[in-house]
Order: C-alpha cells, then sequence, then structure tokens
C-alpha cells in the first residue's frame, strides 16, 4: 500500500509538471523575438524568441512516473510584424511555435490524471486506515 502511496504521488506531481510547461508556453505564445539567422544565431542586439517545450508523463521502472520535456521543433514560425524592433528587413519576427488547441487539451488531460492519481491516493489512505482499524 506504501507503494501506491508513491506511485500515486509520483504521477500528481508529473501532472503539474505537464501543466506548467502548458501553461508557459500559453503565456508565452505571444511573445516574439528576432528571426534565427540560417546558421541558427540571432543577429547582434536583437532577442530570441521563446522556446515552447513539449511536456509527457514518462513512466519510471518498478511504478511511478515523472514528466518529461523536450523541445517544440520547429521552435518559432516566422510572422509579420514590420512596427516591432525584433523585425528584420523584410518586417519579419519569429513567433513561438505554440499550438492553443493542444496546450489547452493537455492542461485538461493532466487535470484529469491528476484527479485520477489523487483518487488513488484517497483509497490508499483509506486502505491503510482500515489495516490499522483491524490489528488495533
Amino acid at each position: 500500500m506504501i507503494a501506491a502511496t508513491a506511485i500515486s504521488l509520483s504521477g500528481a506531481l508529473a501532472q503539474t509538471g505537464r501543466v506548467a510547461a502548458a501553461a508557459s508556453n500559453l503565456a508565452n505564445q505571444q511573445s516574439v523575438g528576432a528571426l534565427p539567422a540560417a546558421d541558427g544565431t540571432i543577429p547582434a542586439g536583437k532577442t530570441a524568441a521563446y522556446q515552447p517545450v513539449s511536456a509527457s508523463t514518462v513512466a519510471q521502472p518498478g511504478g511511478g512516473a515523472v514528466t518529461g520535456y523536450r523541445p517544440v521543433s520547429p521552435a518559432v514560425l516566422a510572422s509579420a510584424d514590420p512596427s516591432s524592433p525584433q523585425a528584420n528587413a523584410q518586417g519579419l519576427v519569429a513567433a513561438p511555435n505554440v499550438d492553443s488547441g493542444r496546450e489547452l487539451l493537455t492542461l485538461t488531460s493532466a487535470g484529469n490524471a491528476y484527479k485520477a492519481s489523487l483518487a488513488v491516493l484517497k483509497t490508499s489512505d483509506e486502505m491503510q486506515r482500515e489495516v490499522l482499524n483491524l490489528t488495533a
């Protein structure tokens, strides 16, 4: 029963990582930066655009889960914004490659998985209490 508690807690923590990544992506989706050069460098005096991340739950040997992160590829998309100080000579900036629909789906599924982990934790706690009552 202690293993069930540890596994459910690790699942809940893994989901908080997924929520944090999705929330960060959504919060930064409107930020822009300079378009990188062909070699990937950012022009002098300009800033890089936000790098969105994709988070997933990774099962651990023996039980439990952690959050795995990887950068979204491509990280940025060219967007027209000639008035931006980050714009190149063609008036283009780098906008983070964030799919709002996918991020909202991630928030929903992570919330459901978090609730499921808490339900397992609650059941494990109830079972442990019952065992203690039987032995007392």
